[in-house]
């Protein structure tokens, strides 16, 4: 298969008398999928001469590397037979095809469309097969392959009207004497699979009406994928009708035309359309088309008679509901993105096509606006990605050849929610200012999207779907990035603003759970998205209060993505609230203060300490002023700073303020809080750094036993004091039992972090470590070389526990040599 234009290459093949017989065959058909009728007319019309045809519609063997079975069924057989149209000249695995057999002398070209020839066919005959009756166009395909020798008689006295075709079974240079499909999308790109699906679907009815619904938001292409469908298998039927179905009178009135053409009926339009199906009854051999069904009730009630096949396109999953089985049609894969813009912009490099891909999020119609908008208006790719980025209504409103533009489906679709569902219409704005990514239903168990009672939050998301304005599942529902940006261009500023309260209020509503436990990370993961994009948005609204709810779903997300590892996130998001929240709440308001303890941790861990004490140092602070000494967030910030002080090397100081921290922390909370064994696990590595490695080992494992038995034994504190245990233990020529407990808690900070969280490679840099020094040499570097590979990756070279690790494996190298 050509994945970049959607023209079939010809997996050839032998034919059913000698597969698998490792023989030649006489013909071997190449060809695109958009002209697959041609090409099994032309093997029905050769074999029926007495000559063998591979042929892909007929021999094409299924598991096998097309690729590489196309080269040994060229290669064996007498010629190949091109079946030339402007697609099979699109597509790069037919050039492959049709060039290797001009080079062989081995190519038979037949044109049946009218395009133009590569100059370098120029010099060789071929012959056309279109715009002929079907006698005409066989004598010419055989005297084409010299299976006949040509007839010389003419046609007739120039002068004299040529006789009507005759009315005879169709073939593919002719279209069935019922037809009104819509012009042929000559771009028509990709899309094999579910035109090859379609077929097979259509021909598996018996019994009662064969029908196949292309379901799917708009401007994903289920109208283009229709047309492309009557038109490529037209042949198949003798009777082909396109119906817009998109109200009730629009579906009678086109039946009714149906009706006018077969010269039957009369009356009104009921009259008429209901002779149209009955007569369809009393036929067989034809293709109805029902466009853009709006309601699943007038499908049911206009299904036509069983002797046919029907195509229905909807937005509508509820046309399900009728007995039809659906075809979901969704965005390009990136490969026919990138074809279709090349067939505008034939010199499109792979870097700008990805980049406009990924803006567009591959969906058909967009892709096919921006390549016919870049080739006409001559505008660079980065000039045109900045503007979608901010003016994407101006790009997305002008129509193309075959469709409106997206911006006026868009449009179109959300007027008829706020006539139909005015709640849904709302909700939707809302939904506009989270992330174009799946939006989680019901996360942590909460109905944050509730409008109300049950039943008035279904129908909402229930009308949403129905307009495929979002994808939804049972758990999640989902906006295409380019409908979540159209919608919030057509706001006016007054009503983003409401919007963007509304999607506050939203996100106010979600406890996620714990940000500290693992257990609750893949809520937190699916809600960060929207987090980060809504409070990216408050950028525009300075002034707009963000609810108490709001802003500690923030905090907590920051945290989640401190804990889970994802530091530099946290330094991007804590960075710009901060910033904001300084602004509008004050530099000494609780939450501005709690957000820069999120920056600062961010910082230190990311080897920024300066900055980050610069940040602890005035938290504790403001902390002291407003709230006093011994209040807890004052101890959390006194105990942040000393971590801040040991990184900078001030270590006595450190250990002075660390150890009055704790005191103060045990007097106040307990031994067994949370923050107080925090700062108990801080001080242990103060003392080491002290050089009192015993009385540091002393207090690990205290604060060890207390969080296993707090928190529990895979809690992230919980191995951390287990790493800092393990480090400890070897200080003091345990190396035994480090390595034991070092082991034992990799494997846990791996099956709990992740390979690459923070804790789980400084626990595997201080096993390499363990492993060392007990002579285990080979395992030590191994595993130091696979942590410093993964700092550099996550970190970067220039990290302090980069460089750690960085210099352990040189001392390794330095000590056992390269050859171990």
């Amino acid at each position: 298969m050509d994945v970049g234009t959607g023209a079939r290459g010809p997996v050839g093949g032998e034919s059913a008398s000698s597969a698998g017989s490792g023989g030649g065959v006489d013909f071997f058909v190449s060809y695109t999928g958009a002209d697959e009728a041609w090409a099994t007319w032309v093997a029905e019309v050769l074999e029926a001469a007495g000559r063998t045809v591979a042929v892909q519609a007929w021999d094409s063997p299924a598991g096998e590397n097309f690729v590489t079975w196309i080269s040994v069924q060229m290669g064996a057989a007498a010629r190949t037979v091109a079946v030339c149209s402007q697609a099979y000249f699109a597509s790069h695995w037919c050039t492959q095809e049709w060039t290797g057999a001009l080079a062989g002398r081995k190519l038979t070209p037949l044109r049946v469309a009218d395009c133009p020839v590569p100059p370098v066919l120029s010099t060789i005959s071929y012959r056309d097969l279109f715009d002929v009756d079907e006698p005409v166009a066989r004598r010419r395909l055989l005297e084409a392959v010299g299976l006949v020798h040509p007839v010389r008689v003419s046609g007739g006295f120039p002068g004299r009207p040529a006789a009507p075709p005759s009315v005879g079974a169709v073939f593919p240079g002719r279209l069935p004497a019922v037809w009104n499909v819509p012009a042929r999308n000559l771009l028509f790109t990709g899309r094999d699979t579910l035109l090859d699906g379609l077929r097979t679907q259509l021909a598996a009815g018996t019994g009662r009406i064969a029908i196949a619904a292309l379901r799917g938001a708009g401007g994903v292409g289920k109208s283009q994928l229709a047309v492309e469908f009557a038109w490529r298998y037209a042949a198949d039927y003798q009777l082909v009708w396109w119906v817009d179905a998109e109200t009730p009178a629009g579906l009678l009135a086109g039946l009714a035309a149906l009706a006018n053409t077969l010269g039957i009926g009369s009356g009104d339009l009921p009259v008429r359309a209901e002779e149209a199906l009955a007569e369809l009854g009393r036929r067989q051999s034809w293709l109805l088309v029902y466009d853009n069904v709006g309601d699943p009730t007038t499908l049911a009630r206009m299904l036509p008679p069983a002797t046919g096949r029907l195509v229905v396109t909807c937005r509508d999953p509820g046309v399900g509901r009728v007995g039809v089985e659906l075809v979901e049609v969704g965005e390009f894969t990136r490969a026919e993105s990138f074809a279709l813009l090349r067939r505008y912009l034939p010199t499109l490099s792979d870097t700008a096509a990805d980049q406009l891909a990924d803006a567009l999020g591959d969906l058909p119609l967009a892709v096919d606006q921006a390549g016919a908008f870049l080739a006409t208006s001559g505008i660079p790719v980065h000039d045109y990605l900045a503007l979608l980025a901010t003016r994407p209504a101006l790009l997305l409103a002008e129509e193309t050849l075959h469709h409106p533009g997206l911006a006026a489906t868009v449009t179109a679709a959300r007027e008829r929610l706020g006539s139909d569902h005015p709640g849904a219409a709302g909700l939707l704005d809302r939904l506009a200012f989270l992330a174009p990514e799946p939006i989680p239903l019901r996360p942590a168990g909460s109905e944050w999207l509730a409008l109300g009672d049950p039943y008035t939050t279904h129908t909402a998301l229930a009308a949403i779907s129905r307009l495929a304005l979002a994808r939804r599942t049972d758990t999640t529902l989902q906006l295409h990035r380019l409908v979540h940006a159209l919608l919030r261009a057509r706001l006016t500023v007054d009503q983003r603003r409401t919007a963007l309260a509304g999607a506050l209020d939203l996100l106010a509503t979600v406890y996620p759970g714990e940000a500290e436990d693992p257990s609750a990370w893949p809520t937190y993961a699916t809600l960060t998205p929207h987090v980060t994009a809504v409070a990216g948005h408050l950028a525009d609204f300075p002034g707009l209060a963000e609810p108490d709810g709001f802003r500690l779903l923030l905090h907590r997300t920051c945290w989640y993505l401190h804990c889970s590892g994802q530091n530099h996130s946290v330094r991007t998001l804590s960075h710009t609230t901060r910033t904001r929240w300084i602004t509008t709440l004050g530099a000494d308001h609780p939450d501005s203060q709690i957000i820069t303890t999120a920056l600062a941790t961010a910082l230190a861990d990311l080897g920024e300490h300066r900055a980050a004490r610069e940040l602890a140092e005035d938290t504790l602070t403001r902390r002291s002023r407003v709230l006093g000494d011994d209040h807890p967030l004052t101890l959390q910030s006194a105990n942040n700073l000393a971590n801040q002080m040991a990184a900078l090397g001030e270590h006595q100081a450190a250990r002075k303020l660390a150890e009055d921290t704790l005191t103060r922390m045990r007097r106040l909370l307990g031994h067994d809080h949370p923050d107080t064994l925090a700062s108990a696990n801080n001080l242990t590595l103060l003392l080491a750094d002290l050089g009192e490695h015993q009385a540091a080992r002393e207090l690990a494992e205290d604060t060890l036993t207390r969080r296993s038995r707090v928190l529990g034994d895979d809690h992230p504190h919980t191995l951390r004091s287990a790493n800092n245990l393990a480090f400890h233990r070897a200080a003091v020529g345990e190396h035994q039992v480090a390595r034991e407990l070092a082991e034992d808690t990799l494997t846990r900070c791996r099956r709990v972090l992740g390979d690459d969280h923070p804790d789980t490679l400084a626990s595997a840099h201080n096993l390499a470590i363990d492993l060392s020094a007990l002579g285990e040499h080979q395992a030590a570097r191994e595993l130091a070389e696979e942590t410093l590979t993964r700092r550099r990756r996550l970190l970067g070279d220039d990290h302090p526990h980069t460089r750690d690790s960085a210099g352990q494996l040189e001392l390794l190298l330095e000590q056992l040599g390269p050859a171990l």
